[in-house]
């Protein structure tokens, strides 16, 4: 009888470690997605318009960039240059770049526009090409490099350092794959960049020092399919690839279909990996994601319940409306609702006048903020500062609540199931081991009586 309730216990533990386990499992899974595997050393995926972050791999190691730099490159030289623009190369220009690596044999004292330098720097890469557009819109290289820094802090690139303008190797020239998608999604803002980046093929005319055209052609196997048609992917618009040995390969791709243009970054390749990573990077963006426009500008947003304070007689409710029209990139296919709140801003002071900024309408997909938009009020509102200031807080308070309490009581409830795993566990190895026991103890007792 003692052993049948000991088992009995031991399989109820079990059990009900089972259950646990099941049930974790199964909460993972909701909140999980399935994303591709790649080979590349960090990648991202993004969408160009919104920005919003698709698939991540190591997307903030600082990483080698190679010859990707040049997006940067042609970014400056687009914002601060003029195409008609005439360069005239340099002995650092020409003398300064590693023996071997890509040039389309520029000569000093040679003469283009800033116009074919771009496509010349662009589509075969050339690296003599990148040290005279610098050298011809900052005056030197260190001085573009600065700029360079510049402009990556001003969009955001945190973790990126420029050394040149064109890539090869430097200890201090890095980025990361985050970065270069938000230089690469700006870049994408000028039809410049998008004509010289996705055209398949250039000739740079003869120059003051060359009779003989120079024939450019695009590298990049996934866009250009006339030299490589088993590597085309639809929809590919151009992009970038780039490799040094301390880097390895580099690329940078921008494909469409439909309304969704996609950003890929991969860095720390092999040559064969970096397309194909590339390749499944578009395909689980395109296959699972669909823009999305959440709410139009001018769209009412709602009400929002001022509350009966000292200086309001009663409470107040304020219409207010989407500043700007919101879009964002969702899952085809959505396992929660998306939830919708208004918080209204700290910075606000009355009296609220018709089409102040009063706060924000947030959208929540999975308890976390996917895409906001600033509210205006549809009417005026008399009042004073004190009273806002005491309301705002109050109310700012009460809504960031729901989003933090989802939280909490989600980590709460992690915590004691693990620790009840873990109880449950040590409780059925002490079971185990107090029936082994007793068999032992057993077994003793029929060998005595055998004797």
């Amino acid at each position: 009888m003692f052993v049948f309730r000991l088992f009995s216990k031991k399989y109820v533990a079990l059990f009900l470690i089972t259950i646990f386990f099941f049930e974790l499992t199964l909460s993972f899974k909701i909140f999980a997605q399935i994303e591709p595997i790649i080979q590349s050393d960090s990648a991202i995926v993004m969408d160009s318009k919104t920005g919003a972050i698709l698939y991540g791999k190591n997307i903030h190691r600082k990483q080698y960039p190679a010859s990707i730099t040049k997006i940067m490159t042609a970014l400056l030289a687009i914002e601060k240059g003029n195409p008609d623009d005439i360069i005239t190369f340099s002995d650092n220009a020409v003398y300064s770049i590693d023996w071997g690596s890509s040039h389309i044999g520029m000569r000093e004292g040679e003469q283009i526009t800033l116009n074919d330098a771009l496509y010349g720097m662009l589509l075969m890469s050339a690296n003599e090409v990148s040290n005279a557009i610098a050298e011809h819109i900052d005056g030197s290289v260190e001085n573009f490099a600065d700029s360079m820094n510049e402009k990556a802090k001003e969009l955001g690139a945190y973790n990126t350092h420029f050394v040149n303008p064109h890539g090869l190797h430097d200890p201090d020239h890095y980025t990361t794959a985050y970065d270069m998608a938000l230089i690469t999604r700006e870049a994408l803002k000028y039809d410049k960049f998008r004509e010289v980046a996705g055209t398949l093929t250039y000739v740079i005319p003869p120059t003051n020092l060359v009779n003989e055209p120079r024939y450019l052609a695009h590298q990049h196997r996934l866009y250009n399919n006339k030299a490589y048609p088993n590597s085309y992917y639809e929809g590919c618009e151009g992009g970038k690839t780039g490799y040094t040995n301390e880097a390895r390969h580099t690329l940078v791709t921008f494909a469409k279909r439909e309304d969704l243009e996609l950003i890929v970054v991969v860095l720390k390749s092999e040559k064969q990996e970096m397309y194909e990573d590339t390749k499944r990077l578009l395909d689980y963006g395109f296959e699972n994601f669909e823009p999305s426009i959440l709410i139009e500008a001018g769209a009412s947003a709602g009400k929002v319940t001022l509350g009966q304070n000292e200086g309001l007689k009663e409470e107040k409710s304020v219409e207010v409306y989407a500043e700007k029209t919101l879009e964002t990139v969702l899952p085809k296919e959505l396992t929660e609702d998306i939830k919708q709140e208004i918080t209204l801003s700290d910075k606000l002071s009355f009296p609220i006048y018709e089409g102040d900024v009063i706060g924000s309408l947030n959208y929540i997909y999975k308890n976390e903020i996917i895409a906001s938009v600033n509210v205006l009020s549809a009417e005026n509102v008399e009042g004073n500062d004190s009273i806002l200031e005491s309301l705002s807080q109050n109310d700012i308070k009460k809504k960031s609540a729901s989003i933090t309490d989802n939280k909490v009581i989600r980590l709460s409830i992690m915590s004691v199931l693990t620790i009840l795993i873990l109880v449950l566990f040590f409780l059925t190895i002490n079971l185990i081991n107090r029936l082994r026991q007793k068999r032992r103890y057993w077994d003793l007792f029929k060998d005595y009586n055998k004797r």
